[in-house]
């Protein structure tokens, strides 16, 4: 029979590993798997309000001369939806684009425009251009995209629609980054992933904290109680997560989870840099809760990790079988949490319709807690750059 016999040092080493072990499995069955046990239970697509016929206005920030117009317009503009207009706000587009805008609003009636002045400056030019297009916006819903964004369905209005009812008077929906190729292109689409099911694990808990641009809808009451942006008017970001955050509640909040209302979206790694040093000089501004909250999770994880290698190098040389009892323990610990995190984050991308994680999945897991120290070191330094004082005319 195998006697277990253990130092003092050990038995430390274990108990602390089983400590954050706990935490972090705590994590994942208590908080992550939210989304996915919401959806199962069918709450995810229950409605009972104005099922999908009220009007919508879908608005729409199209920033430069980089984009296809016809190819970003037409998705929504041939949605199945029986009374809706697309406003689409225009800052610094090309010839070209304004002869596309013009043939479509020939064929479509309910299209409209509206353009930021030139020589507007020490303001968020996106801020002042979606405050353009609430204004010019005729109906009380407003459903916001974006143009890089890639709707799936024709339904989509529809979905995000039907979730409004009396009491409901915001939606939050979801966007799915699609991967690139190479191991940070990969990273990327695995992090956006992760930041869903950070947000949707508040939001289906009715604690709200934060939204996507890219997939949201409100009623402009909302936006006229809250003076439009004036909360956050010198910082150049947050007309999303921040003014969510403000008015979002458990009572007035609704979650749209069905997989064709996600918006996919595509960027390169320059885009996505400036995205989450973007968030990451944001989140300070967001309610205190869920950013101490998930801010604890990243340490639990990273301290199970350095724990989980201590255990490991304890056991070394690995002479006699007794100098395997604690790294199998540890490895036993590691397993059990391995297997949790795959189980809950491919469960809950399958229900979605979005790509898995399968080999990549420890790499990504250790690796966001380095970028993600990495962009919170960079939003410090750069936090001066987010404030519109310090914009040039443009």
């Amino acid at each position: 029979m195998l006697e277990i016999n253990l130092n003092i040092c050990e038995i430390v080493l274990l108990a602390t590993l089983l400590a954050f072990w706990a935490i972090q499995m705590c994590y994942f069955w208590f908080a992550l798997a939210k989304p996915y046990f919401y959806i199962r239970s069918g709450k995810g697509r229950s409605n009972s309000g104005l099922q999908g016929d009220a009007p919508v206005s879908v608005i729409m920030y199209v920033k430069g001369a980089g984009y296809d117009i016809p190819v970003i317009l037409l998705p929504l503009l041939e949605q199945d939806y029986p009374e809706f207009e697309v406003v689409v706000v225009c800052d610094g587009t090309s010839f070209e684009n304004e002869d596309a805008l013009a043939r479509l609003k020939t064929e479509f009636s309910n299209l409209h425009t509206t353009h930021i002045p030139e020589d507007t400056r020490n303001i968020s030019r996106k801020k002042l251009g979606l405050t353009l297009g609430i204004k010019a916006a005729k109906y009380d819903i407003l459903l916001f995209t974006e143009p890089d964004a890639i709707i799936q369905t024709e339904n989509w209005i529809s979905l995000m629609a039907s979730r409004f009812s009396s009491e409901k008077s915001i939606v939050i929906g979801i966007s799915s980054l699609l991967a690139r190729s190479g191991f940070q292109g990969k990273y990327a689409a695995y992090d956006h992933f992760f930041s869903n099911l950070q947000m949707l694990s508040f939001a289906v808990t009715g604690r709200p904290y934060t939204a996507s641009g890219r997939n949201l809808a409100y009623l402009k009451r909302h936006f006229d109680e809250q003076k439009g942006f004036v909360a956050h008017r010198l910082l150049k970001t947050g007309e999303d997560d921040l003014f969510i955050n403000d008015i979002a509640t458990g009572g007035n909040t609704a979650v749209e989870l069905a997989p064709k209302s996600i918006v996919l979206f595509k960027t390169d790694g320059i885009d996505w840099k400036s995205m989450k040093t973007d968030h990451a000089i944001t989140k300070k501004y967001y309610k205190r809760g869920p950013v101490a909250f998930w801010r604890i999770e990243k340490w639990t994880r990273l301290a199970f990790f350095i724990t989980f290698l201590c255990c490991i190098v304890a056991g070394y040389p690995f002479l006699a079988l007794e100098n395997f009892l604690l790294p199998a323990a540890a490895l036993l610990l590691f397993v059990i949490r391995l297997c949790s995190q795959y189980f809950i984050i491919n469960k809950t991308a399958s229900l979605l319709k979005l790509e898995k994680y399968y080999f990549r999945l420890v790499a990504f897991d250790v690796y966001q807690l380095f970028s993600d120290a990495g962009f919170f070191f960079t939003g410090i330094f750069k936090a001066k750059e987010n404030f519109t004082y310090r914009y040039e005319k443009r």
